[in-house]
C-alpha cells in the first residue's frame, strides 16, 4: 500500500484528507494540534510541526517511507518547507526545498524574477529603521515587507508620513531583512498557472474579485512564466503569480503554493470537486482542471460567495 505523507489535519484539510482516504493511501498524519479534526482519517498520527524536518524524517524513518510514496500538504505555505525536505530526504518526487526558499524568501524571488526578465517593482533591502525615510523620499508611496512575509504578517503601506516600528525579535515571517518597495498604481490580478494554461481574476478588492480570461499579457511574458516554472520544477503543481498591470507594463509582486482561495470557490460554484482535482494533481501528476476557455466570466466572488454578474 502507498504511503502518503499528510502535513496538517484542521477543518480546511478535511476535504482532501477524505478524498485520500477514499483513494486507499495509508495516510501518516502530522498536526501540532492533537486535537485536529482530521487525525481520525489518519492510519497514523504524529504530532510534528509541518517545519520541524527532522521530526518529520525521523518519523518516516520509522514508518519507513520510500520513493514510491507520496507526499502531500494543503496547508499555510510554510508547510511545504517541512513536506519539501521530507520528500528529498526519501527520494520522493516533490517540488524541492530550494525552490520553496525561493517562494518564501522575498529577497531571492525578486532577484529570480529579475533573471527571468519578470519585472518587479523597484525595491531595496532595509536593515535600520532610519532608512525608511530615504526611500519614501525617493519614491513616495511604498510597501513595507519582511522578507517571509505574507499578507496581513509584516506587510505595511507607508504614506502620509507615517512608519511603522520594526520589530526586534525574528520570527517565521521575519527572519533577516525588511522589504521596501515603490508603490505601482495599476490592474491587480491572480494568475493561476495549471499546466501551461493560465486562469485569472481581476482583484477589484482584498474581498471582490471577478474571472478574466482575456488579459493580453504578450508572448514574452507568457514564456518568461513559463521558463520561470520550468527552472523552478513547478510545472506539475498549481502556481499563483501577483501581479499589478498597467501601461508600463507588467509587475510581478508575489509567488504562492498553497491551494488558491479564489478559484476553488469559482471552480466549486460551477460544479467542479476542487479538492479531488487539486490533490490528483500534486500527488498524482494527473491533470483534470477544465479549460479556461470554457469557463465564464460572468460571475463574481465576493466575501468568499460567488454570485452571477
Amino acid at each position: 500500500m502507498i504511503k502518503l505523507l499528510f502535513l496538517g489535519c484542521n477543518f480546511d484539510q478535511l476535504p482532501y484528507l477524505k478524498i485520500a482516504k477514499q483513494k486507499g493511501y495509508y495516510i501518516v498524519g502530522t498536526d501540532l494540534n492533537n486535537h485536529a479534526p482530521g487525525i481520525k482519517y489518519l492510519d497514523k498520527y504524529y504530532r510534528v510541526g509541518y517545519e520541524d524536518a527532522k521530526g518529520l524524517v525521523d518519523f518516516g524513518k520509522k514508518e519507513k517511507f520510500s520513493y514510491a510514496d507520496k507526499v502531500f500538504t494543503a496547508s499555510s505555505q510554510f508547510a511545504y518547507i517541512g513536506a519539501s525536505a521530507f520528500a528529498k530526504k526519501f527520494g520522493i518526487k516533490f517540488i524541492s526545498p530550494k525552490t520553496v526558499d525561493y517562494c518564501l524568501n522575498k529577497i531571492k524571488l525578486y532577484q529570480l524574477f529579475k533573471k527571468q526578465n519578470l519585472q518587479v517593482p523597484e525595491w531595496a533591502i532595509v536593515k535600520r529603521q532610519k532608512e525608511l525615510k530615504k526611500y519614501v523620499k525617493k519614491w513616495g508611496v511604498c510597501y513595507l515587507k519582511s522578507d517571509y512575509g505574507k499578507s496581513p504578517h509584516y506587510c505595511y503601506r507607508i504614506a502620509g508620513g507615517h512608519f511603522p516600528t520594526l520589530p526586534l525579535k525574528r520570527d517565521r515571517y521575519f527572519r533577516k531583512y525588511f522589504i521596501i518597495q515603490k508603490e505601482i498604481i495599476g490592474n491587480q490580478f491572480r494568475i493561476n498557472w495549471i499546466n501551461g494554461q493560465l486562469i485569472c481574476f481581476f482583484k477589484v478588492s482584498d474581498t471582490i474579485s471577478v474571472p478574466a480570461h482575456f488579459i493580453d499579457f504578450g508572448d514574452r511574458i507568457c514564456k518568461n512564466i513559463r521558463s520561470l516554472i520550468f527552472k523552478l520544477g513547478l510545472q506539475n503543481h498549481l502556481v499563483k503569480f501577483d501581479i499589478i498591470y498597467n501601461k508600463q507594463g507588467c509587475y510581478f509582486i508575489d509567488i504562492g503554493l498553497e491551494p488558491p482561495m479564489r478559484l476553488k470557490l469559482y471552480l466549486e460554484y460551477l460544479g467542479y470537486n476542487f479538492e479531488k482535482i487539486y490533490l490528483e494533481q500534486v500527488v498524482e501528476n494527473f491533470y483534470n482542471f477544465p479549460l479556461s476557455d470554457n469557463l465564464p466570466n460572468d460571475l463574481i466572488i465576493k466575501n468568499k460567495i460567488v454570485k452571477k454578474l
